[in-house]
């Protein structure tokens, strides 16, 4: 099991925290800007980082190993880190404690287990290896204090800084790029004086990626279910799309095949699955008319049940897809419903498939 300091680990715990809320009563929609800083000297910002992550994973092994409590984890975190302030230690104890509840008992391994077997095989030096497992730090939010105290982001005349506090009223000033298409997000969300967190992920000595995200208010749904809907049903390599009148007449069928989703790499993926949710959406928009989708779940683990499945499954971004399919929903104001995949197929071929001349997914 790794920690989670890649950005598909990321995703899916704000995902997770999201259903936990959701079971709650929490209705809202998170909000992520991607950014990013450079700098040639990040030499007090990589201290501040190293003892952030040593203080995560010690809080993490007192919660797996020693059984405590937060407030006991939280003492002895601080005790041991004089270095980090009040919030940065609280910080870096609830991720841990977030953590330990996902894993339990699992082995985990910080930084990522390519990098332990490099390590392992001298590969890689001890000191290579730290720099890539000491590589991030999170900072909470707080609305009644600015924002953000530990690291906050500045408008000054039009340009964007994060300013990160590094020490007992100390501080280190980095300009802040963020592409054109979130700036007028970030003004509204610094006039707006929301809470916001920040994650800093190191990627190289002179480059660390920002990552911003806050809470804003669900949209008000302003497309239903009574001009019709728009049926998905997604596959590995394509998504099938079948629009109905209210009525439950066929209006047009279609899919959209992207074979890269299957053999892409994970940033290829990534960048195709927006696409696919982007053209459901505009077309769900068009036309007016709710969504409806498979709720799939595959079992947990892993049972061999064959080199063809087994491949499938293992680069079947399905869960990727819809839960940004059912964001996009919530964000755009459109309704959607999730309903069982169960028979699906047996019905469109026994009752749709001849009369339609489709096939079996649309």
């Amino acid at each position: 099991m790794l920690a989670p300091t890649k950005s598909k680990d990321i995703f899916l715990l704000w995902e997770a925290r999201r259903q936990e809320e959701l079971k709650r009563g929490i209705r809202y929609m998170r909000k992520v800007v991607h950014g990013e800083i450079y700098s040639s000297d990040f030499d007090n910002l990589n201290k501040l980082v190293s003892n952030w992550s040593s203080a995560y994973r010690f809080a993490f092994c007192r919660f797996q190993k020693d059984k405590l409590s937060f407030n006991e984890v939280r003492n002895r975190t601080k005790i041991k880190y004089q270095s980090l302030n009040t919030r940065q230690i609280s910080d870096a104890v609830k991720q841990a404690q977030g953590l330990y509840s996902r894993v339990k008992d699992k082995k985990v391994i910080f930084g990522g287990r390519k990098n332990w077997d490099k390590l392992v095989k001298r590969k890689i030096t001890n000191q290579e290896w730290k720099f890539k497992r000491d590589n991030q730090i999170y900072a909470r939010g707080d609305k009644s204090k600015k924002q953000n105290p530990n690291i906050r982001i500045l408008n000054e005349n039009g340009d964007f800084y994060l300013r990160v506090t590094i020490g007992n009223r100390k501080f280190e000033k980095y300009k802040l790029f963020i592409p054109n298409k979130f700036k007028d997000q970030i003004l509204s969300l610094l006039n707006s004086a929301n809470s916001y967190n920040v994650r800093l992920l190191r990627r190289d000595k002179q480059h660390y990626r920002v990552i911003i995200d806050y809470k804003v208010e669900n949209p008000t749904t302003v497309i239903d279910f009574s001009k019709g809907v728009i049926g998905v049903d997604i596959n590995p390599d394509r998504a099938a799309i079948s629009d109905i009148t209210n009525d439950g007449n066929l209006v047009k069928s279609f899919s959209i095949v992207n074979n890269r989703i299957f053999f892409g790499s994970a940033n290829k993926r990534n960048y195709e699955i927006g696409c696919i949710v982007k053209q459901i959406i505009n077309y769900a928009l068009e036309n007016n008319k709710g969504i409806v989708f498979e709720n799939l779940k595959f079992k947990k683990g892993f049972k061999n049940q064959g080199r063809k499945f087994n491949r499938v499954k293992s680069n079947f971004v399905w869960k990727k897809l819809l839960i940004l399919l059912e964001r996009k929903c919530v964000e755009n104001g459109i309704m959607y419903k999730k309903v069982n995949p169960a028979f699906t197929s047996v019905i469109g071929k026994f009752k749709y498939q001849k009369m339609y001349n489709l096939s079996i997914h649309k």
